[in-house]
């Protein structure tokens, strides 16, 4: 049996012992190799015999390591862990402290690996509620969601076309020529651009902004406003992306006036809930690629800084001088500004955001050395 056909079949006791037993087969199958042994069957392991489970239990120990390790082996599409959660599951489960694991990785420091412990400890408070939620909803729901016809058996009211004939110009699967900015025609534009999506395929974040992109440049405005407004579903982790099919259900069958009219309440949520996402955070640099000479920075709000000193240097206010009198010198055509490093926010408690950006632009210091003759940067 394939790997992937026999981590499908397997429940979370199966997951834990590494192996399951295959009724159909009359086999015990390994989860990381497939590797069989038969009940009823003595297998000799050096000097010992062995009945087929307790066996297949050595070779998992023997080949593989622990149980643990087959699932630390298996892609995030499998796990929700990200590589450095990966990793460090794997180092605490060896019991190595904070400060080795700190300086092992180079994660940043011993504070920052126990935010990563105290993350870990509350992904598994919430998988064990997803699980429940899960076998809850496969044993009791029996509802089944119709599937969306295609946008071209719906027909269209005459002002909705209009609409959508003023934003995309170039028809409804080209680029829009501008987002707007009421309510109610921003929702006929993003229920237009879920169409772009198809109803049940799983998407990632990469995904998504990709087919986001041709449509605007604010991609990730797009993005936010899919999923606050029902057409796009999350996970809570931005692994994986679905379009929600019910949402656009309802708003089809109802009046556009009635279903697209959100609660006042429901508006403050959402805004509020916009404001409190964190924005991308980590390191960039803005490089002279003339003399090759650049100014490493560090940010919390990546989009925000990279506009302010954008615009201080076409302003003329630049406060590095050096940086100001090169940029005057050979001009703005002359400079990028590119994004070196980002970090996740969902991998950081907010208390140490500034911490993780701190450390990772150190980092960064220490491999480019952006000083005298190489950079704009002032040595501490």
């Amino acid at each position: 049996m394939q790997r992937n056909q026999l981590l499908s079949q397997a429940s979370v006791a199966d997951l834990k012992r590494g192996y399951i037993f295959d009724a159909t087969q009359d086999r015990f199958f390994c989860l990381c190799c497939g590797f069989k042994t038969e009940p009823g069957q003595i297998y000799r392991n050096a000097d010992n015999f062995y009945d087929a489970e307790k066996f297949i239990r050595i070779h998992i120990e023997t080949d593989h390591g622990s149980p643990l390790q087959i699932l630390l082996q298996l892609d995030k599409r499998w796990t929700g862990l990200t590589e450095l959660q990966t990793q460090l599951i794997g180092l605490f489960a060896d019991g190595i402290s904070d400060q080795e694991i700190a300086s092992q990785l180079g994660a940043g420091s011993v504070s920052t690996i126990r935010n990563h412990r105290f993350l870990l400890r509350e992904k598994l408070k919430q998988a064990k509620c997803f699980l429940a939620i899960g076998e809850l909803l496969e044993t009791q729901s029996q509802r089944k969601i119709a599937v969306l016809t295609t946008q071209t058996s719906v027909d269209v009211p005459v002002a909705e076309q209009k609409i959508l004939a003023t934003y995309f110009p170039q028809g409804i699967e080209g680029p829009l020529a501008t987002y707007p900015g009421r309510e109610k025609r921003r929702l006929i534009v993003l229920r237009q651009l879920a169409e772009r999506f198809a109803p049940h395929r799983a998407y990632n974040e990469k995904e998504v902004n990709a087919i986001l992109s041709a449509a605007f440049e604010d991609h990730v405005l797009l993005r936010r406003h899919l999923i606050d407004y029902g057409f796009l579903s999350r996970r809570p982790d931005g692994s994986e992306y679905r379009r929600n099919v019910e949402t656009e259900l309802a708003r089809q069958n109802n009046n556009i006036e009635e279903a697209e009219t959100m609660d006042p309440e429901r508006k403050k949520t959402l805004l509020r809930e916009y404001k409190e996402t964190p924005l991308p955070m980590g390191v960039f640099q803005i490089k002279n690629n003339v003399t090759q000479k650049l100014l490493l920075l560090k940010a919390l709000n990546l989009p925000g800084i990279i506009n302010r000193h954008q615009l201080e240097l076409r302003r003329g206010m630049h406060r590095n001088t050096q940086l100001q009198a090169d940029w005057n010198q050979y001009g703005e055509t002359a400079f990028s500004f590119d994004i070196l490093a980002t970090l996740k926010p969902e991998e950081y408690l907010p208390e140490y955001y500034t911490t993780a950006v701190n450390d990772l632009f150190e980092a960064w210091l220490e491999k480019l050395h952006p000083f005298g003759a190489a950079g704009y940067n002032k040595p501490k």
